[in-house]
């Protein structure tokens, strides 16, 4: 049993062929004194770990072991933790794919476990809650999330579910069950039902500056984890008119938990089949934490955790290597600032500033010149030709972020790795990435893009600029542990 305890949390490494199921899946986060508790799906089964920080994470362990192929939690699914100030209540998604077809049965439905102290659970054998045909279609009815709602002054159940009558397709929505002691639920309504999902997975809500959010991850088009606004918990739910969503594509099934203060999202970064570039992406992968920020306009941003970022202390030492371009350099070099300015009118100009080391993480604010094409970060650079390199390119003129690497082939380029942003009028952008083993998390500004980078070696760090111009205001570098195995 070995994994990754830093950070980037999975119970077990990447390997060749990895199998569904094998790493993380569909995150459940829960907050009590100090410690968040990660409730995940792992082999059929529902396990747990903790962290404190985002940083560290222990006390691996089981928490419901799977049925038998005749029970309904034949695989034990995603649901929420809540406490009624005395006992914990797991509610989850019981999946039996033998029942499928069958005449009174369920291939899925909600079952329920209990817990005096977030250890030990005991399934309720005698809980069973199958869809509910009088308001919905019976073929999807998932991902309980049940939390205290302030506002009715009840306990509340979200249910992934379908219209009655619905579209093919398109007939996702949010069911909402309502009870006084979270034992016994009724029907309250249909919140959101926006007839273009063919379902609204891992749901979650919650109320921040006066505002209703609810988060959802979504497998249309692409796998997407995105979130709709409200001014009541009734509705109606739209979508933000310039981006809702929160990561890239490969991010997914992430839930929202909260330390009384700050807000916090939490899901899985997808593996890449047989773990490498130009392999599609499969179900499960390491833990991603983003930080919520609300914006002005009532919209919602990302930042990486403050605690993340306060455990990276060890500077990185500093050069200066212009390689193309024209470059006018400080004379500091070492762990100091850097003021740096670049100028490369007919292309692509870049300097190096250091050496990375395999956990890392770049912080940089760069500003550019009006009418600069592009701008950005090169890193895991090696090679005397640039052999090998990645880059977060800001492409100024189409308001985006882009993961790029080298070495793309036919077979992956399928899709760009790609975020909207909206940049400042004075031109500038804050920057961290953090990277550990193949993993990229980016940040600019309030927006981040995850990303998998596989087969590369740490390398060295710079900045760039295409058809334009770009000043370095700052460029630091810190090295982070080595990843731990889970014991």
């Amino acid at each position: 049993m070995t994994g990754c305890n830093y950070i980037f949390y999975t119970p077990e490494y990447q390997y060749e062929g990895m199998p569904h199921g094998e790493m993380c899946g569909d995150l459940m986060p829960f907050y009590k004194d100090g410690v968040y508790t990660f409730l995940y799906l792992y082999k059929y089964c529902i396990y747990a770990i903790e962290t404190k920080d985002f940083v560290h994470y222990d006390h691996f362990r089981l928490v419901l072991q799977n049925g038998t192929p005749q029970e309904q939690d034949w695989h034990a699914a995603t649901g929420s933790v809540c406490w009624d100030g005395e006992k914990y209540y797991f509610y989850y998604t019981g999946f039996c794919e033998g029942n499928r077809g069958k005449a009174g049965k369920y291939e899925q439905a909600i079952l329920r476990a209990v817990s005096w102290d977030l250890q030990i659970w005991e399934k309720d054998r005698d809980y069973i809650f199958y869809p509910d045909e009088e308001h919905f279609a019976g073929r999807h009815w998932r991902d309980p999330h049940v939390f205290w709602n302030p506002v009715l002054g009840k306990y509340c159940m979200l249910v992934t579910a379908c219209e009655k009558d619905g579209d093919k397709n398109r007939s996702g929505c949010t069911a909402v069950y309502v009870s006084e002691d979270i034992r016994s639920w009724k029907y309250y309504d249909t919140i959101c039902s926006p007839r273009i999902d063919p379902t609204l997975e891992c749901q979650d809500v919650f109320q921040m500056n006066g505002r209703w959010y609810l988060t959802y991850s979504s497998y249309e088009k692409q796998w997407e984890t995105k979130y709709k606004m409200a001014d009541s918990f009734k509705g109606p739910w739209v979508p933000p008119l310039w981006d809702e969503k929160f990561d890239g594509r490969d991010f997914y099934a992430a839930k929202t938990v909260s330390d009384g203060i700050n807000r916090y999202l939490v899901g899985w970064q997808s593996i890449r089949k047989d773990c490498t570039n130009d392999g599609r992406y499969v179900w499960g992968g390491n833990v991603i934490v983003h930080q919520l920020v609300p914006r002005e306009n009532g919209e919602l941003g990302v930042k990486i955790p403050d605690t993340i970022l306060q455990s990276f202390s060890k500077r990185i030492s500093l050069e200066q290597i212009p390689k193309s371009g024209f470059w006018k350099c400080s004379s500091k070099t070492g762990t100091a600032d850097l003021l740096t300015e670049g100028v490369s009118k007919d292309g692509f100009g870049w300097i190096q500033l250091g050496a990375m080391k395999n956990v890392c993480l770049i912080k940089a604010r760069l500003q550019w010149t009006e009418g600069t094409h592009a701008v950005g970060i090169m890193f895991h650079v090696s090679g005397d030709k640039m052999n090998q390199w990645c880059q977060l390119r800001l492409e100024l003129g189409h308001d985006r972020m882009v993961l790029e690497r080298s070495g793309k082939t036919e077979k992956d380029q399928f899709f760009e790795e790609t975020r909207p942003v909206h940049f400042k009028e004075d031109r500038t952008v804050q920057i961290f990435i953090l990277t550990s083993n193949d993993i990229v998390a980016a940040y600019v500004d309030d927006v981040a893009l995850c990303g998998r980078c596989y087969g590369f070696t740490p390398g060295n760090a710079g900045v760039f600029a295409e058809y334009g111009s770009v000043q370095v205001q700052q460029f630091e570098m810190y090295e982070g542990e080595e990843q731990n195995e889970i014991r």
